[in-house]
C-alpha cells in the first residue's frame, strides 16, 4: 500500500509529533539507500522507540519497508516531473 494512503488512513491515531516526523521526511533530502535508523533518529531528534512506534501505527513491518515506500514515492514523483 502506498505511503500517502496510510498516513491518511491513520492520521487521526498520530501524535503532532509523528505528524511533525512525517513532515521532516517529505521534505528532507536523504539517501535512503544506505541510512539506518538510527541515522534518521538522529536527523529528525527523535529516538528510535519513537520511529518503530510510529512505523507501527502506520502498519509497517519494518524501517526497510518505510524506506521502501518512500523510495517507491520519490521514484513516482521523478516520473511525473
Amino acid at each position: 500500500m502506498d505511503l500517502l494512503i496510510r498516513i491518511n488512513r491513520h492520521y487521526q491515531e498520530l501524535t503532532e509529533q509523528e505528524h511533525q516526523m512525517i513532515t521532516a521526511l517529505q521534505k528532507v533530502d536523504l539517501a535512503w539507500d544506505s541510512l539506518t535508523s538510527n541515522e534518521l533518529a538522529k536527523k529528525l531528534y527523535v529516538s528510535r522507540a519513537r520511529i518503530f512506534r510510529m512505523l507501527k501505527k502506520l502498519e509497517l513491518e519494518s524501517f526497510a519497508e518505510l524506506k521502501y515506500l518512500i523510495q517507491q514515492e520519490k521514484q513516482t514523483e521523478l516520473s511525473f516531473r
